[in-house]
């Protein structure tokens, strides 16, 4: 007799359990930000399961102000901001696979609903290849775009091994002028990128500056 008293209580609580649940289970979106791929923003989503379709409705801060929801954002690394709240943002200081984990408790049911995700962050520094200094307006500065997390260290030297430039900043601009204020002379040059932050590779490389009408 307890034996079938307790498999009925069990049975009632998971049944009632389940008629206080007010999702089946959650899920997060992750959109990278476009100025800096070391930034990620996630949104958290309830998920129901229906008879025909599944539907996706994001968590709202009013989900957790009245204690509907208890929310929290962990992972490998942890959030720089809202971490318990439906919203997150994770800023990675390096290239690297990471974790994101999602963890909701609902209060009606008691339940508890979690989520995961493993991104990639790659470093992104975009050199190019191709230098017009002729001041036409088209392709006149020399830019190194990245992540523009951390500072990066430039150096530019000519063919017989003079540094005609260098600069330190997150993107680095160069006018094709020298250190007296000349626009170098067209031909190969090549360019050494030292990141600041020791996880990043220094990189090396050669571009070509072409004709420049203007000197």
């Amino acid at each position: 007799m307890i034996k079938i008293k307790a498999t009925i209580f069990i049975f009632f609580l998971f049944l009632t359990q389940n008629l206080f649940a007010q999702i089946d289970t959650v899920t997060f979106e992750i959109t990278p930000d476009i100025g800096n791929a070391y930034k990620l923003s996630c949104q958290a989503y309830k998920v129901n399961f229906g008879t025909t379709d599944t539907t996706f409705n994001e968590f709202e801060l009013s989900d957790t102000v009245n204690s509907a929801y208890t929310i929290n954002w962990s992972g490998s690394e942890a959030p720089t901001s809202e971490a318990n709240i439906h919203r997150a943002t994770y800023l990675y200081t390096a290239p690297g696979t990471y974790n994101i984990l999602l963890t909701v408790t609902e209060a009606s049911s008691g339940n508890t609903f979690t989520a995961t995700e493993t991104v990639t962050i790659e470093d992104n520094i975009h050199v190019p290849n191709v230098f017009t200094p002729n001041d036409d307006g088209i392709n006149d500065l020399f830019v190194v775009r990245s992540n523009g997390v951390d500072p990066i260290e430039i150096f530019i030297y000519s063919r017989t091994g003079t540094l005609v430039y260098k600069d330190k900043a997150p993107i680095l601009v160069w006018d094709g002028r020298n250190a007296s204020g000349s626009k170098v002379s067209q031909g190969i040059y090549y360019y050494i990128l030292k990141p600041s932050n020791p996880a990043h590779q220094e990189q090396k490389g050669f571009f070509h500056v072409f004709p420049n009408e203007n000197n």
